[in-house]
């Protein structure tokens, strides 16, 4: 995608001589279906590509906080931090400010 003016790069155009409208819809979706559930229970990273983010790498499975050897208390700090950052949501939303979502499981 272009950056200066957020027109993508590329185009693709579909062309059928066809009565059924929903045959485009049906296959776009069935498409992003089937992308998805490549990433479905993944992990995706992102990073900061001028001023868009972008995919990093594939998605990886997501790996338990309980596998990250840190020094004691790190962790659990860490985890208290972002969950903080997470109940002040609201207040991103009155300054509309947009928050990263980081999902704890």
């Amino acid at each position: 995608m272009q950056l200066m003016s957020g027109t993508p790069w590329e185009t693709v155009t579909l062309t059928a001589l066809s009565r059924d409208r929903t045959l485009f819809p049906e296959l776009l979706s069935e498409a992003r279906d089937l992308a998805m559930k490549g990433h479905e229970g993944k992990l995706v990273i992102h990073t900061a590509w001028g001023i868009e983010w972008r995919p990093f790498g594939q998605p990886r499975l997501k790996r338990p906080l309980k596998s990250v050897v840190l020094a004691p208390g790190v962790a659990e700090t860490i985890e208290g931090d972002i969950k903080a950052f997470l109940d002040r949501r609201q207040w991103y939303a009155d300054r509309g400010l947009a928050l990263c979502f980081l999902c704890l499981r």
